[in-house]
Parts: C-alpha cells; structure tokens; sequence
C-alpha cells in the first residue's frame, strides 16, 4: 500500500508541475480565464500530494508506536 501511495504523491506533484506551466504559458498568452484554471489545478495537486504524505507518515509513525508499545508489553 506505501508504494501505491507514494506514487500517487509523484504523479500528483508531476501533474501539479504540469499546470502550472501551462498556467504561466497562458499569463503570456494573455488569457486570464485558462491561467485562473491550471493555476488552481496545480495547487489542488500540490496541496493533495503534502497532505497524503502527511497522512502515509502519521500513519508510520502510528505502527512503529504501536509496535513499540506491545513489544514493551511482554
């Protein structure tokens, strides 16, 4: 399941670089309706990759505590 999720997190930080290149391509192409799109599309990406990462590495933290805890158990 980890490496699933970390390359859903290298596909969306890849797609977020993606749109935000078409975005800053659109500025000097002087369309302001597609630079307001990739622009917030990109981010979108960005934002969802850092909180699945935040996400996959509580959850890592959370076993090897556990594990610590029932190894200390017995």
């Amino acid at each position: 399941m980890e490496k699933n999720s970390l390359w859903v997190i290298i596909v969306e930080i890849v797609c977020g670089l993606v749109c935000i290149g078409l975005g800053i391509y659109y500025i000097f192409c002087g369309s302001a309706t597609q630079v307001a799109v990739f622009m917030l599309v990109g981010a979108g990406c960005f934002v969802m990759a850092v909180r699945k990462f935040f996400i996959m590495r509580k959850q890592k933290k959370d076993e090897e505590k556990d594990e610590k805890s029932d190894t200390s158990k017995q």
